[in-house]
């Protein structure tokens, strides 16, 4: 008994990211492109003066990237909504 409880500790995050759709990726990286073009770094410019520029949002924009939307979705809809954007449809 033990050990099936312990084998459902160890599933249980691996079906939640399995549940992750195809369009959780999408919207993740369209909200990654939001703060990549207009709040954190870009190719031009390697360092911004902006305090937007944070480090939680690049990691959450390279998690995106990478297709790890679970943790990224809602660190980006959080630094996007307090900076005034409007956050695109999802799905």
């Amino acid at each position: 008994m033990r050990t099936a409880s312990l084998l459902f500790a160890l599933l249980l995050p691996a079906a939640a990211l399995a549940q992750l759709s195809a369009g959780d990726v999408a919207y993740c990286n369209r909200l990654a492109d939001l703060y990549d073009r207009y709040l954190g770094q870009s190719d031009n410019s390697p360092q911004r003066d902006n305090p937007a520029n944070s480090l939680d949002g690049q990691v959450a924009s390279v998690q995106c990237r990478e297709g790890r939307a679970a943790r990224a979705i809602p660190t980006l809809e959080r630094i996007l909504r307090g900076n005034g954007f409007t956050l695109p449809a999802r799905g």
